[in-house]
């Protein structure tokens, strides 16, 4: 099932106001050699709010190279749209797509279900419906969610994890549908806790320091994946400040995937966080007897 396990959503890269297709194609062959689960493609954290139609196409063409499976992000401010980008996810061999209700004029109740559903109702691909409100402004209601769990081609909701995620699980655990969660500081516990997926801001960008805590989840070692997940908290908490789109763009020039925010967006300021070290102290609570 694409909407199980940990799936990493890369930065696209912006030079000039634009998709550098160069650069992206750097980040394809790290992040699809890094063991995730699946990618998602062209989320937030994939800047397609700042993209042309033309610039999705060639971002998912560019990934459509990529052996994991990819979920193709569709969201648009119209159905109309949206379905169009299903279709191209599905060209371009996405496994599955993802939406979130990105809207212009805020959407009432029965608005935000015919968004969804016209989605699902003609998307070639199985969907994902992705709960934003702190980025769209537009918060479902469990009403809603249970509605649109009812419809068998929306197979999974992602959401924002909390730090004791067990009351929020088990109401979702109820519905027809497979409950994933966004926060990365708070997925580990949630993963623990039955998640069926983390859907990650920071493993899009480095693959390295997550994909050892989904298998220790996975091997059932709760300790080690907490005590790597710990490790992390100054990343989750610049994340916290910066926000997590604005902090895994400074983290990619660090990596040499030279890119910019795009304007008016500035980029933060990390202070001495260093890249290369957390993956080196990750490398060695994973190894301990390598050198």
């Amino acid at each position: 099932m694409i909407f199980s396990g940990l799936s990493g959503f890369p930065i696209t890269p912006i030079k000039d106001g634009r998709a550098d297709i160069d650069t992206l194609s750097a980040i394809v062959r790290h992040v699809d050699a890094s063991g995730l689960d699946s990618i998602g493609v062209l989320g937030s954290t994939g800047s397609f709010a700042y993209l042309n139609q033309l610039e999705r196409e060639r971002v998912m063409a560019c990934w459509s190279k990529a052996t994991t499976p990819w979920i193709g992000g569709v969201s648009a401010t119209s159905s109309h749209e949206a379905l169009l980008n299903c279709q191209l996810a599905h060209k371009h061999g996405a496994k599955g797509v993802i939406a979130n209700a990105f809207a212009y004029v805020p959407l009432r109740n029965n608005e935000l279900t015919k968004y969804f559903l016209d989605i699902a109702e003609h998307s070639p691909l199985p969907v994902c419906v992705y709960d934003n409100p702190v980025t769209t402004g537009q918060a479902l209601s469990y009403d809603v969610i249970a509605r649109l769990a009812e419809h068998p081609n929306i197979q999974a909701i992602k959401m924002f994890a909390q730090q004791n995620n067990q009351a929020q699980h088990a109401s979702l655990s109820s519905l027809n549908i497979n409950a994933g969660y966004a926060v990365d500081a708070f997925c580990c516990d949630a993963m623990i806790g039955g998640a069926s997926a983390w859907y990650s801001t920071l493993a899009g960008t480095v693959p390295e320091l997550l994909v050892p805590i989904m298998n220790a989840i996975k091997t059932k070692d709760v300790t080690k994946a907490r005590r790597l997940n710990t490790a992390l908290a100054p990343l989750y908490q610049l994340m916290r400040t910066h926000s997590g789109y604005r902090v895994v763009h400074a983290l990619a020039n660090q990596r040499g995937w030279q890119c910019e925010l795009p304007s008016p967006l500035i980029m933060p300021d990390l202070g001495d966080v260093s890249l290369d070290a957390y993956i080196s102290s990750a490398y060695q609570m994973v190894c301990p007897n390598d050198r």
